[in-house]
Order: structure tokens, then sequence, then C-alpha cells
């Protein structure tokens, strides 16, 4: 758990402009993509991973999580279809984890998993699509969420795809080749996209509901606690792992804990790791916290039990040894 230091107001709110309604660049170095190759690796992965995989082609995509047998997250990521392998783009933290409980359930099949040595960055906003279209063509302009696309930089393939995340619509753009991305991001900085910092990163994904692993949820988590996860399951598929418990859930209409934001009045302080009262009852606790520069407001994200977790439901926090009371806002949205 982790609470966001407060770096430069200007600096910030320029760069959550730029998330918001422009063009953002971060790069990727907290991501990493783990190759899965071999003649079964899509039947294989099909059976893993909560998304439909099999239908896929070269070129689609999806996001999809990795889950235990009793539905608990392994990873959140997203799986690209190569023509010869497919790439799942995950977190750089999840690599071992993930690649272990894969490579458990390899028995027969013709499938490997190898790490690759990608550097990687993101643009995301809504001006993300206009200013990648005037630096690398028109193509990348009409991708579909979770489509990707190789495109020749001097010599060099460069493989774009279209990802939202943290609320934001944009992509994550792969070369093998370090000056190859630095050039390309250079380009991108010149054609009218921002340099975007961790903090506004941060600030920008707390304020709009989603989830980061090892902050909000870990390996104990279950998937549906977690809303904005729920874009990455299917529910016509068959099976995977971890579905039957994704289907008991969902017939029974709820969990007993659930992420939800949670809005301050300006100056108060939210701390990670802070309980949550109802009256009396210790409810949840703050998973991460930041304020909004432009209003003060403390946000945050907490986990607290269903019966708290209705929008507009009020709960008390403390700052310090001083009680502060915290709105459930709108359950974060798996957009």
């Amino acid at each position: 758990m982790a609470a966001v230091e407060k770096p430069d107001a200007a600096a910030l709110e320029r760069e959550l402009a730029a998330l918001r309604t422009g063009a953002a660049l971060s790069p990727l170095s907290e991501r990493m993509v783990l190759a899965a190759r071999g003649a079964d690796r899509a039947t294989f992965l099909q059976g893993m991973l909560s998304n439909e995989v099999a239908k896929l082609a070269p070129g689609d995509g999806t996001h999809a999580l990795l889950l235990t047998e009793q539905g608990r997250v392994v990873a959140d990521l997203c799986v690209l279809v190569l023509e010869g392998a497919t790439w799942l783009d995950l977190p750089a933290s999840s690599r071992e984890r993930v690649r272990m409980a894969l490579e458990r359930f390899v028995v027969a099949d013709d499938v490997e998993f190898d790490e690759l040595s990608l550097s990687g960055m993101a643009l995301r906003g809504p001006g993300a699509g206009a200013v990648l279209v005037e630096v690398l063509g028109a193509g990348v302009g009409t991708l579909a969420e979770g489509a990707h696309v190789e495109i020749l930089r001097g010599g060099v393939a460069v493989r774009v795809a279209r990802l939202a995340e943290f609320g934001a619509r944009g992509f994550h753009i792969w070369s093998a080749e370090e000056a190859c991305e630095d050039a390309l991001a250079l380009e991108l900085l010149g054609g009218g996209a921002v340099s975007v910092g961790p903090d506004a990163s941060e600030v920008f994904r707390i304020a709009n509901g989603w989830a980061r692993e090892g902050v909000d949820y870990d390996a104990q988590t279950l998937a549906a606690e977690i809303p904005s996860l729920a874009r990455a399951v299917s529910y016509r598929k068959g099976c995977y792992l971890g579905q039957e418990v994704m289907e008991r859930i969902a017939a029974r209409g709820h969990v007993n804990w659930r992420l939800v934001r949670l809005t301050g009045e300006p100056g108060a302080v939210l701390t990670p790791g802070t309980p949550l009262r109802d009256g009396d009852t210790e409810v949840g606790r703050v998973t991460c916290a930041a304020v909004l520069p432009d209003t003060g407001r403390p946000i945050g994200l907490a986990r607290v039990r269903a019966t708290a977790a209705s929008d507009g439901t009020r709960l008390v926090a403390l700052d310090g040894d001083r009680p502060v009371t915290v709105e459930v806002t709108a359950t974060p949205a798996a957009e």
C-alpha cells in the first residue's frame, strides 16, 4: 500500500490535463512481455485465462485474468496474438508468479514461455490516437480495443496495441531496440504528447477507480471483488482456471468485499491502511490515497464490506486522531 507524495502542483495539474483531455506519454518500465510459443499455445491459454483467446486471430487481442482454482487473482494481463506467438503484456512484478502458474499446468501441451527483452511506453488520453496517427500514419487510427499492428521504423519493428487502462483510452508501444523507442518518444512529444510521470498517473488511476496489483489487491483477493477487472472476464466461453468460482459468484449476485472509491473534504488526509468505520463497526481499510490538486480533496480506494459499498455511503476514517468523514463515490467501472 502506498500514498502519493505531493509533487509540484502546477506540473501535476498539467500532466493530469494531458491524461484527461490530451495525450500523455509514460514509460512502461513496470510492465513486461511474456511470449507463449508452440502449436498448442491458443488452446492452452484458452483453458487458463478468463477471456476468449482461441477465437483471436493474429492482430487481435484482449484483456484477461490468470486466476487460481479458487478464483483469486494471479495477474491482470493483455493478450496479443501474433502470427507465431502470443504475447502476454503483464505487470513485471508478477512475471515469476505468472510463469510458474502457467508452466505448472503444461503436461503434454506443445507450449513454452520466454521473457522478451523489450522497451515499452504508453500513450494515453483522448488525444493519443491523433498524435500516433500524425507520427506513425493512419494504420494505427483504426485499431479496435486489444488490436495491434507492427510498424517498421528505420528497419526496426515497433508493435502498437490499443489498450485502455486507468480509465483512459490509449496504446502500449513495444520495441526490441531502446534507441528506436527513444527516438519515437521524441517524435510523439514533438507531435503534441506530454511527458507524464508516475505521480500524475497514480492520481489519475485512483480518481478513476482502477485497482493496481500489489496495492489494492493481492494473491488472496477474489477477482469479483475488483470492479475494474470485470472487463477481463467472459461468462460465455468454456472452462478456464477459476471459472467455477466466478460462475458461482455471478449466480449469487454479490461478494462479501468490494473495492470502492472514496472522496473526502478539502484539506483532510487519507492514509493507506487507515481503518474505515460505519458507526462503531470497522468495515474496511484504505488501500491507496492521493489529493486532487485543483480542489485539495483527498481521494482513495478502499476494500470494504459489501454492506458499505453502495454509492453515497458515508464512512469515517482517521486523520491522525481526528475523525474524517469520507463518501463512497461511484463504484469503479470496468470501461
